[in-house]
């Protein structure tokens, strides 16, 4: 299993940035930010690997000055890796 966290600093920016994906019917949703990461306020977005491309863009269009950055999360053998992308 593999997919992709969307790290903020803020968390009225994280609820904002699922809002702003739900309005465009991205799948997404409001997770814990996992502690691997290193980053952000506690909560990130999670979203398919699948879309990443058409995120990562909607993020450089915005105004979340609190973006922390994102993370691919696999699940390998009971554990979690995590890593910047």
């Amino acid at each position: 299993m593999e997919y992709v966290v969307v790290a903020f600093r803020s968390r009225a920016h994280t609820v904002a940035f699922h809002q702003f994906l739900s309005r465009y019917n991205v799948s997404s949703e409001i997770v814990n930010t996992p502690k691997e990461a290193g980053v952000g306020c506690g909560l990130s977005v999670k979203v398919s690997k699948s879309v990443f491309s058409a995120v990562k863009t909607a993020v450089s269009y915005s105004n979340y000055n609190s973006f922390a950055g994102f993370f691919l999360v696999k699940h390998v053998g009971g554990k979690r890796l995590v890593r910047s992308i």
